[in-house]
Order: C-alpha cells, then structure tokens, then sequence
C-alpha cells in the first residue's frame, strides 16, 4: 500500500472516530436533557400536588371558619384563575420539550432551556408563596386597644399585647398595676364615666363617658375578624353592640383583627358560637355568664346564647338544653328590667330569619310564648345575627332583626335550595315556602347585603335605620311608636 493511500485510510479512521465521539457526545447530551426533563416533571408534579394539597387545607379553613379578607367566593376565583394559569404554563412546557426533542440539542441550548425551567418553577413558587402569605397574615398577633366594655355598673378596659406583659393604668389619680405577665389584660373600674390612660398602649389620657340616658346606639354582628367596615364608622352614637361572631374560633389573633380599629366609644359584646368554641380564649376577653341582663342608661338588653359551640361544622345548630336555660333566665329575671323605659333581647341564634340557617321551631315557639306571656314587659325587639343576612319581622308590635354580616361573607352557606329566596331583596308577608322558616307572615324586608341597624330615641318614638355598609347609605328605616 501507497504511502498516500495509508494516509488516506488513516485520514477516514480519524474521520470515522471523531464522528463516533461526536455521536456519544451527542448522545450524552440527549441523555441528559431526558434525566433533566424527567427530573423537571418530577419536581413540577410535586409542585402541582402541593399547591393542590395545600390551597385545599386553606379553603377547607376558609369555608370552616368564614375568616377570608376577600369572601370565599373571590378566593375560589382567585384560586381557579391560578390553577389555569399554572395548567397553561405546563402544556406550553410540554410543546417546548416535544419541539426541541425533534432536534439536536448542544449543551448551551440545554443550558438556556434548564434557566427557563427554573425561572417557571420559581414563578409557580410565587404564586403558592404570595397565597400562603395573604392567608399566614391574617393568623399574625396584632396588639390592640385598649376597649371599654360594658360590664353592669362597671367598666372594662381590655387590651391585648403581642408579647406577654404587666397591666398598668392610670384611672383619674388612681394607679392600678398587675405585676402578672399576659397578653389579655384586663382592669375592672367601679365606674362609667373617667379619665384614663394604658402605660406603653395609649399615647394620650382617653375619656370614657356612659350617658345616663342613651340618644343611640349600634348593633353589628358576624364580623369574623374583618375590621374593615367597624374603620369606617362614624362616632356619631353612644355604645356599640357587638352580637357575637366577632371571630371564627374564638382566638387571639382574630381578636386582634376584629377590635384593632376600634378605640372610641364603649362595646357591649354578645357571644356567637364561632366565638366560644371549645379551646378558644373568649374567657379572657368577655368576663361575663353566657345569660345576663344589662341595664344602659334608661334600657335593659337580656343576653342569651343558645346554639352548640363544641363544633361549628354541625347541622343540629340549636343546643336544646340551652333554650331551656336561656328561657328559665328570662323568666326568672324580668323582675330586673321593671323600671327600664325600653328592653332588648339579644341572641345570636334569630328567632324568625329568612336565611339558610332558619327559624329552629323549638326556639322559636318558645320565645313566641315568652313574648306573648310578656307584653306589658316593654320588650321593643330582638336583635339576632348568625344567617349574614339582613331580615326583619314584625309580630305584636315587636321587631326581629337578623342584622346583616358586619365583615364575615354575605350568604356565606351552600344553601343546596335550603333558602327560599335567591335574589338581593325580598318584601312583604308571604306564605310558607319551606320548613325552615317560620313566621313568614310576619316578614317586613330581608336583604343580601352587609348592615349595621343603628337605633335612635327621640320624641317618644324608637327608629331603626338599616345602613348597608359598602355603600354606606341608608337601606330602610322603622318606626316604632311606644305605647
């Protein structure tokens, strides 16, 4: 063989070894680019699982508890516009890799292909991330107050600290120190009109000021913790009626939510059964008996609560055991409000509603019994809440009032054809649509809408004005005219 045909043949084997070397180099490549997309699915599925995983825990919290900020429905959407979007990011990835699977991919390209997958990666992290905030930040401990609560002849100054701390206050010259470390605080004052000021919490001496006769007062039920609409109230009236359900579980940091706006005028607090759950800390805030009669200036307010509070997932709302006691104390303690010109009964639990919890027909036909046993008791109305509707009755001369939600979600069951109406508004007496709701007959107006009633005394007359609270402009207004 010729020198240059040797050449020649080795030319070819060199030819022939660099392109086996560059066929396992690109093989090698392939291979990796299939380990990293299965890598990449594996770590996508996991993603997916988790967000699946944890936005159920967080909307099986939500539709439990009826804490979200935004309504269960909006963060429904919310939650599904995220999952379309994360689902249009996988089936754009998934063309990707079966367009640059057709090809050759050099270790740059894969290179460049591995950053995007990280920075999609890190966007879905992002999505989960922003979520799992918006929802950790409403667990936060915020200090709040100090509140003055009514609490008979005395006064209750109540403020909660992020931090365990001693209580110490100034009332008028009096100083009044606890040297035990809490985070509710709580100082009893044998009076309802004085000056005073929390060291560390209050900047500037406040007053406190019960008039002896009442001009008006609110009533806001089924906050939930969302302060929003207790911020934007005026301080045109004389105390605030809280009608229970001021939280969810009756814990620190709804109240934190619930009370860290308000400052100004003196609350009377009602319980709900979302607020004295078993375990919760509603103790250290209410130092009050389930059942009481309070007096305020020239009114008496019966307080009574007659719904399970052990479990708040639980289609026997009514605790029959409690409606007889919550009855007994009624009976046996009229004797207390002879003197009062007006007198109130407060329950969470509504005697008539139009809402998907009801009129319970034990409760209800014994408070109807109560009532009719009672009439020269100068009982005006029963204030209620619970259904996060507004509904109004009239029986005997006597109003109902299921107060709208004050910050929980309007409507906020799946009511499966359990309510009878589905629209904004419902009007006037009607006859029996189901078996949930009584005294149909005595219906006035119902409403889908966030409320307050605000309750004003002048002239021999009482006026119940109906305010929706999103558009802060009246709704309706009753008259009634005392006898």
């Amino acid at each position: 063989m010729s020198d240059n045909n040797k050449e020649e043949v080795l030319q070819q084997s060199t030819i022939q070894v660099a392109s086996d070397d560059q066929q396992q180099d690109t093989a090698i490549i392939i291979s990796q680019w299939d380990i990293l997309r299965a890598y990449s699915t594996r770590c996508m599925t996991c993603a997916i699982l988790a967000f699946i995983l944890m936005h159920s825990i967080i909307t099986g919290v939500y539709f439990r508890s009826d804490v979200s900020f935004y309504g269960i429905h909006f963060y429904a959407l919310c939650n599904g516009i995220k999952i379309a979007v994360i689902l249009f990011i996988l089936v754009m990835r998934q063309v990707m890799f079966k367009v640059s699977g057709k090809k050759t991919i050099d270790v740059k390209k894969r290179n460049k292909i591995l950053s995007i997958e990280q920075i999609v990666t890190f966007l879905i992290l992002i999505f989960l991330s922003v979520d799992l905030a918006v929802f950790m930040r409403q667990f936060n401990d915020i200090n709040y107050g100090p509140i003055t609560i009514i609490n008979g002849n005395k006064t209750q100054i109540h403020w909660y600290t992020k931090g365990k701390s001693p209580s110490i206050v100034n009332v008028g010259s009096q100083f009044i120190s606890d040297s035990k470390l809490t985070k509710f605080h709580n100082v009893i004052v044998d009076s309802q009109n004085f000056d005073y000021q929390v060291q560390d919490v209050t900047l500037t001496p406040a007053s406190y000021n019960l008039p002896s006769t009442i001009r008006k007062f609110v009533v806001m039920t089924d906050i939930h913790r969302n302060s929003k609409y207790m911020k934007s109230m005026d301080q045109d009236y004389d105390f605030n009626l809280l009608n229970g359900d001021y939280s969810s579980g009756g814990m620190a940091h709804e109240f934190s939510q619930t009370f860290r706006d308000i400052h100004q005028k003196p609350l009377i607090l009602a319980v709900g059964n979302h607020d004295i759950l078993t375990g919760g800390e509603v103790d250290q805030l209410i130092l009050r008996e389930p059942y009481f009669y309070q007096k305020i200036g020239q009114l008496g307010f019966y307080f009574i609560q007659v719904l399970n509070t052990n479990n708040i997932i639980n289609s026997q709302w009514i605790n029959k055991t409690k409606v007889d006691e919550a009855m007994k104390f009624l009976n046996e303690n009229m004797h207390l409000s002879q003197n009062d010109e007006h007198v109130f009964i407060v329950s969470h639990q509504s005697v008539y509603s139009t809402g998907e919890y009801g009129s319970p027909e034990y409760f209800t036909k014994l408070m109807e019994q109560f009532l009719d046993a009672h009439q020269n008791s100068k009982i005006r109305a029963v204030f209620s809440g619970h259904d996060h509707i507004f509904a109004s009755f009239k029986r005997n001369n006597q109003f109902f009032f299921v107060n709208g939600a004050g910050g929980g979600a309007i409507d906020h069951m799946l009511d499966f054809g359990k309510r009878s109406w589905s629209s904004a508004e419902l009007s006037g007496p009607m006859p029996v649509i189901n078996s949930k709701t009584l005294g149909y007959d005595h219906h006035i107006k119902s409403y889908l809408k966030f409320t307050r009633t605000e309750v004003t005394f002048e002239n021999g007359k009482i006026q119940y004005m109906v305010r929706d609270l999103e558009a802060n402009s009246v709704l309706i207004t009753f008259e009634q005219t005392i006898q």
